[in-house]
């Protein structure tokens, strides 16, 4: 009988351990058309909500080259909803630069735009999960 019983205790611990480092991460292909090619990297940042959005803390940042006029980056991500902006750094100083309005002078991208001024964090977010783990941003000029 407590063979049985440390048995059940050490299945019941494994199934529990488990379940707190598992998470719901899933591959994420993140594709950026309208890249000038070999002119800058490519500066990607994820927020996970309105807050750190205007904040500028990113849930997560990745720097890509531009080796094409088009690219897929793919990554592991937890399912949620998040906003995706990036820009070209085509001077190459590390920042995106604004004219005195405050309007980029690099192209730049963000997720759900679609001209105009963007609207912020609950505007622009996508739901990322497993049946849509993949967007494609084009970057341009707002």
């Amino acid at each position: 009988m407590l063979n049985k019983k440390i048995v059940f205790f050490i299945f019941f611990a494994v199934v529990f351990i488990g379940s707190i480092f598992a998470d719901d991460r899933i591959r994420f292909a993140l594709e950026i058309t309208g890249i000038n090619v070999n002119q800058g990297r490519i500066y990607v940042k994820i927020y996970s909500n309105d807050r750190d959005y205007r904040n500028d803390i990113p849930y997560a940042a990745y720097v890509l080259e531009s080796t094409s006029q088009s690219i897929v980056y793919s990554f592991d991500i937890l399912e949620g909803e998040y906003l995706i902006a990036l820009f070209q750094d085509t001077n190459n100083n590390g920042i995106l630069d604004t004219n005195f309005l405050g309007f980029p002078r690099e192209p730049v991208g963000l997720s759900n735009y679609s001209g105009g001024i963007p609207g912020g964090f609950n505007r622009q977010k996508i739901p990322i999960n497993s049946s849509s783990n993949r967007v494609t941003i084009n970057l341009g000029r707002v």
